[in-house]
């Protein structure tokens, strides 16, 4: 049986699947609005290079791979309204969509170029708008987030194991928080789940809380 790192654990343990002869894999994909470079390849190539290991070893793997079209922002820029994406199209004065399109169909091209096996799902960040608003609901009903403004954002002093996979403290976590934090949050750690839309913003949806869009971590 082949083992692998359990990085919560500490220890290199043996696999046992919970569905017995099958790995369900989740690696993130690219964000589609510029061409991957090195450093993101490095990552599809790892993660190609653990699936056929795993199916070396004998065993059948569903790789679910995503496109993060929409949110995918450093926290700074959440704050900002500064969503990549749309700053990209501004650039190239395509739209949205377009720069999506042209950047996730030369990711594959790049992709196969290498030589990595094609995941067997594609999901787009933008397709599961209705998921991501259900697990912030299920967040606020739980006390793990709460609202200022229109943005939602993650309560962190409120899960007692936030970090516990990282082994990041508390002080850690403050250490490399911005001095400018959003003076919305409740803690400088907080981080944002849903951004309220800016006025003209033209990519935004619906939610109980008004229009806006996810955030990174989310």
């Amino acid at each position: 049986m082949l083992r692998i790192y359990n990085t919560l654990a500490k220890r290199v343990e043996e696999i046992h699947p919970t569905t017995p002869g099958l790995i369900q894999m989740y690696t993130c994909g690219p964000t589609v609005y510029r061409d991957a470079h090195i450093g993101n390849m490095r990552t599809y190539l790892m993660a190609d290079w653990v699936r056929r290991s795993l199916v070396h070893s004998g065993l059948e793997v569903k790789h679910i791979k995503n496109i993060t079209d929409v949110g995918h922002m450093r926290q700074e820029l959440v704050e900002a309204g500064g969503d990549k994406m749309i700053m990209a199209a501004l650039a190239e004065g395509k739209t949205i969509q377009e720069i999506a399109s042209m950047y996730s169909e030369r990711f594959h091209r790049d992709e196969a170029r290498l030589n990595i096996l094609e995941a067997h799902e594609f999901p787009w960040a933008s397709h599961h708008i209705p998921e991501m608003l259900t697990m912030v609901e299920t967040l606020v009903k739980n006390g793990h987030a709460y609202e200022k403004g229109g943005n939602l954002y993650f309560d962190v002093p409120s899960f007692q194991d936030y970090g516990k996979l990282s082994r990041n403290t508390g002080a850690d976590l403050l250490e490399g928080v911005r001095s400018e934090a959003d003076p919305l949050k409740r803690d400088p750690r907080d981080f944002t789940l849903w951004k309220a839309a800016e006025e003209g913003r033209d990519v935004k949806w619906d939610s109980p809380w008004g229009p806006g869009f996810p955030g990174w971590h989310i």
